[in-house]
């Protein structure tokens, strides 16, 4: 049975190093999502064990998002990186205090922001496309 697990798990690591950088962007927001879901459901059931392990997913993911950020390339990398700010606080507050609010307060910044990345990703997707002459 491990071995599968095993195979999978590299399987999926050699998928992910073999994206752009672009597409790894959208993976992370993704399984971002997928945390904040998490923790909103395990909040709703009470299992502060699942709260605490998927907001710390989350809070890796933010950190991560945040420290990628190169401010030295674009005008908009300062804004972003103080909403990341914004919500990684809020994910620490709501794992600490256990308190969904704080959850509310950073998906209201984080669903947004995925989608927006989604929606860049999907006209560079075409953009590239049309260069290319398949659309």
């Amino acid at each position: 049975m491990a071995f599968p697990a095993r195979a999978r798990s590299a399987y999926n690591e050699a998928s992910i190093l073999s994206c752009s950088p672009r597409k790894q962007l959208i993976m992370l927001y993704d399984r971002l999502i997928g945390d904040l879901v998490a923790a909103g459901s395990a909040f709703d059931t009470g299992d502060l064990y699942a709260v605490h392990n998927s907001l710390r997913h989350a809070q890796d993911i933010v950190h991560l998002l945040m420290t990628s950020l190169r401010t030295d390339l674009w005008e908009g990398a300062a804004q972003v990186r103080d909403l990341y700010q914004y919500a990684l606080h809020n994910l620490v507050m709501a794992n600490l205090k256990k308190d969904r609010s704080h959850l509310d307060a950073a998906e209201a910044v984080l669903v947004p922001l995925g989608e927006a990345w989604r929606g860049a990703d999907r006209n560079l997707d075409q953009q590239e496309a049309v260069a290319d002459g398949v659309a």
